[in-house]
């Protein structure tokens, strides 16, 4: 009975970005604002640079819509043609083909300080289990 409370407490506000460890158990989330936009932040392995990468929340998932760096080389490590530009101190790459996701696999190890941004809400989603799995659920 707790349980079906907290699923339908978690329903009341509307769209969220939930991170899942590989058993599917909730690690984290963040609820979305109005207009649907959610980022992950991470230090790059390579580089040692932080980076972003800023997703938009769409019907039955979610779109990758650009990816920014202070350091462009973080913006050649994904191969990925489109359109570059600067926003202020920031190299910002938005893909031409934006990637499509229902689910994204990723790993979060303290190494990479990997975090959920939603909002003004950031999230760490190092810490716990490396192997996530990130969805948008209503």
């Amino acid at each position: 009975m707790a349980l079906l409370g907290l699923i339908a407490l978690s329903g009341c506000g509307g769209a969220e970005v939930v991170a899942r460890d590989g058993q599917g158990r909730e690690v984290a989330s963040a609820a979305l604002p109005a207009d649907g936009h959610f980022a992950l932040t991470y230090r790059h392995s390579v580089y040692r640079a932080a980076a972003e990468e800023r997703f938009r929340a769409t019907d039955g998932g979610f779109v990758l819509d650009s990816i920014a760096s202070r350091d462009g080389r973080v913006l050649d490590y994904y191969e990925l043609d489109g359109t570059r530009s600067r926003e202020g101190s920031l190299w910002v790459l938005r893909p031409d083909r934006p990637a499509r996701f229902t689910t994204m696999p990723l790993a979060a190890t303290r190494r990479g300080q990997r975090t959920l941004v939603a909002g003004t809400k950031h999230v760490p989603l190092y810490g716990g289990p490396v192997h996530l799995r990130l969805v948008v659920e209503q």
